[in-house]
């Protein structure tokens, strides 16, 4: 019988310089060239996470952006989990409060990550200079914009005294029915 091993990748399979150790990827290479299973389940997008994990040769599913979607061995979305209309309840919240998200979305069937350059924290400018050249930034000026396309994640960067309130307040609810299961 073949055991199944997945693994979340920061603070966990990542050394601190965001790579795998060669040790870690014989071992799990080896596993699975014996018939064994080895997938990871992360918060990154597939493009940043197969980027820091291109040295494990994993032939199931993945699972990114925090169970948003599962992929195949491909990159082909074999599920997907996008926000119902609920969540512009939500943006304008936060809004109101003076936080403005990372938002990932799907417009004209492309993946792309929207923000507003001039109200972004220093934790956002830090994030996003990790991000340059990256082929999903969409620089947006307005919240509405911000609204835009299939809205499947969303990054608030902010203080714990800001994010604290909304964390509190919608945490069960987006956990039992804030997605669209596609």
């Amino acid at each position: 019988m073949s055991t199944l091993y997945i693994s979340d990748l920061d603070g966990t399979l990542l050394k601190s310089d965001e790579t795998t150790s060669e040790y870690t990827e014989k071992v799990i290479n080896h596993f699975i060239e014996n018939g064994e299973y080895f997938s990871y389940a992360t918060a990154r997008s597939i493009f940043t996470a197969s980027k820091v994990a291109e040295g494990i040769h994993t032939n199931i599913p993945v699972i990114v952006y925090n169970g948003s979607f599962l992929l195949d061995a491909d990159g082909k979305m074999l599920l997907s989990n996008f926000f119902d209309k609920e969540i512009y309840d939500v943006l304008n919240d936060l809004f109101m409060k003076d936080i403005y998200p990372i938002v990932y979305t799907f417009i004209d069937d492309k993946e792309k990550f929207s923000y507003i350059p001039k109200l972004c924290t220093d934790g956002m400018k830090r994030f996003l200079d990790t991000r340059k050249g990256d082929v999903r930034i969409n620089e947006v000026k307005t919240t509405e914009e911000l609204k835009n396309g299939s809205i499947f994640y969303l990054a608030c960067i902010d203080t714990a005294e800001k994010l604290e309130p909304f964390y509190l307040k919608y945490k069960d609810t987006f956990n039992k029915t804030g997605y669209r299961h596609h």
